[in-house]
């Protein structure tokens, strides 16, 4: 397993992608026949984005996530309280976000929300 942390300086500007197919094609340069050829069927290379937040925020990622799972953490101005809120992310304007909780429309007015986050993944049956 490789590591590049894209705040690094030696590797600013790498593409990532470019290094993959690089990566690639010297494998499968000698035929399928090839031990490097072998190891390309059998292994994958995977990019991920390391620490990234699970938060939703700003125009394009609302747009983005509409109709996912979404958990909507507000605070009560007056009394300070915290609840959570899980539904299905269906609009957010400058006023409102809009959830559907189980078959229900809930508007949240945005001034009492303090995040919304996509929840944690869940395994399928027989993934380890």
């Amino acid at each position: 397993k490789e590591s590049v942390d894209e705040g690094d300086e030696a590797t600013r500007g790498l593409d990532i992608t470019a290094i993959g197919r690089a990566i690639n094609a010297a494998l499968g340069a000698e035929g399928e026949d090839s031990i490097g050829y072998q190891i390309a069927v059998l292994h994958s290379i995977e990019v991920t984005t390391p620490g990234a937040s699970n938060e939703i925020s700003g125009d394009v990622m609302f747009e983005a996530y509409k109709g996912f799972g979404v958990i909507v953490e507000t605070v009560d101005a007056k009394t300070g309280k915290r609840k959570k809120v899980e539904g299905k992310l269906v609009d957010r304007d400058e006023k409102v976000t809009t959830l559907n909780v189980k078959g229900r429309f809930r508007k949240i007015k945005n001034y009492t929300v303090e995040s919304v986050k996509l929840p944690k993944a869940k395994k399928e049956k027989g993934v380890r």
